[in-house]
């Protein structure tokens, strides 16, 4: 089912407008990736359309806007990669 819905949501994001909140979390989160040299796996431009789709959907606006928020107080990377 969550495969089904990840599928779902990137093709959705395909043909969403890329929102200046999704850019702003993702390019945040990316930064943490590369300087913690993490081995979590991260595409900054597959997150930016997934983020967009959701934030698109009305049930899943409230999780973005949790995450963004989360994102943005947090200045430590290890914090930010957690986020959720």
């Amino acid at each position: 089912m969550a495969r089904w819905f990840l599928f779902a949501a990137l093709l959705a994001a395909c043909t969403q407008p890329r929102s200046d909140r999704c850019r702003r979390i993702c390019t945040r989160e990316a930064e943490c990736v590369t300087s913690t040299n993490s081995s979590i796996p991260f595409d900054e431009k597959e997150c930016i359309a997934a983020c967009s789709a959701l934030e698109a959907d009305t049930d899943n606006l409230a999780k973005v806007k949790k995450h963004d928020e989360c994102v943005s107080k947090n200045q430590a990377c290890s914090a930010v990669l957690e986020c959720q």
